[in-house]
């Protein structure tokens, strides 16, 4: 049983402040950082514009940067 008052019961194994995965890791994107073995070669699943995701962005089921914030501020 998890004691939920507990922060050490719900560690995900990220140090807070290591933002080192994501390709903007100061600002607001949830997109990862491309690399050799993640690269940004996959279409936008909302919109289709091309080389905007990475392996990892599609299996995190994510949008591109444009359409998430379309989608989060109802444009």
């Amino acid at each position: 049983m998890h004691d939920y008052d507990d922060p050490r019961d719900c560690y995900d194994g990220l140090d807070e402040d290591d933002r080192s995965e994501f390709a903007d890791p100061g600002g607001r994107s949830a997109l990862r950082a491309a690399s050799r073995d993640n690269p940004r070669n996959l279409p936008c699943p909302d919109c289709g514009r091309e080389n905007v995701l990475t392996p990892k962005d599609r299996d995190l089921g994510y949008c591109c940067n444009f359409c998430a914030d379309r989608n989060e501020r109802g444009w």
